[in-house]
């Protein structure tokens, strides 16, 4: 393969990873999204919780008696002794927002009750916690704000986002909860604000946040068929023939309309 040809196969790839990129969000089946870049499957709905409620007004009690304890890092928050929460229904409020210990809990329900067809949900997390702040991706609702949604600093991801926020209903304008516990003082847990694109930690009985359940990897496993693969690699290879045909074409006509010969040869060189 020569300098040109392998100029073009490069091109060829890099447009094709740029359109993957720009498309981190797909709908993965019903009521999921799936996340390319950070590798996880969101809940279509954000505001699960208030709209699962709302068919069913024994929700809290369905939640407390699947998961009556939660189980923390020992602070002083815990009513039960070290590194144990009981709950109750002060800990959630049917308009959707709840404190972390009703948060863990809830997610931990939709576990027990196989919630569309799957028992890995989780809240989302932060990758580490080294960022407080503004324009803080090292967390998955980072990621999703900044990157899958397009949101920017300082803006509501209700009133600054992309065409991806069509794929989600209930998108609050408020703070949500992480999962992941303060590593400096387990009273505390990581909290993004949708409103301003902000990261930062919050008391864990706090119950002014909603939460948004999340599942690991990609949920629906829609991994292409080797017949796709195949085929995608002759797509590519017919992307780089073509261009390498009109190169090809172009620098004949410029020679033959300069009079310096009659017909391009290739294995003579190119400028």
């Amino acid at each position: 393969m020569n300098h040109k040809t392998k100029v073009a196969a490069l091109l060829a790839v890099g447009l094709f990873g740029a359109n993957l990129a720009q498309a981190s969000l797909m709908a993965d089946g019903p009521g999921l999204v799936y996340d390319n870049v950070a590798n996880v499957t969101w809940s279509s709905n954000a505001n699960l919780f208030a709209t699962m409620y709302a068919t069913d007004p024994n929700l809290i009690s369905w939640i407390i008696k699947a998961v009556p304890t939660v189980h923390d890092t020992p602070n002083g928050y815990d009513n039960a002794g070290p590194g144990n929460y009981n709950l109750s229904a002060a800990d959630f409020n049917s308009a959707g927002t709840m404190d972390w210990f009703g948060a863990m809990a809830w997610v931990k329900y939709l576990d027990s009750t196989n919630y569309l067809g799957h028992s890995t949900w989780m809240l989302p997390t932060t990758y580490n916690q080294s960022c407080i702040g503004f324009n803080c991706t090292n967390s998955m609702l980072g990621e999703l704000f900044y990157t899958g949604l397009g949101g920017m600093a300082d803006q509501s991801i209700t009133t600054s986002h992309n065409a991806s926020y069509s794929l989600f209903t209930n998108i609050q304008s408020n703070a949500y909860w992480y999962g992941t516990e303060s590593a400096s003082n387990p009273r505390y847990a990581w909290q993004f604000i949708t409103y301003l694109g902000l990261q930062e930690m919050g008391v864990k009985p706090y119950g002014g946040l909603y939460s948004w359940a999340v599942l690991p990897g990609n949920a629906a496993a829609n991994v292409p068929e080797p017949a796709s693969v195949a085929l995608l690699g002759i797509g590519l290879l017919g992307m780089v023939a073509g261009l390498k045909r009109f190169r090809f074409g172009q620098r004949s006509e410029e020679l033959k309309a300069s009079g310096q010969i009659d017909l391009f040869d290739e294995t003579q060189g190119t400028a």
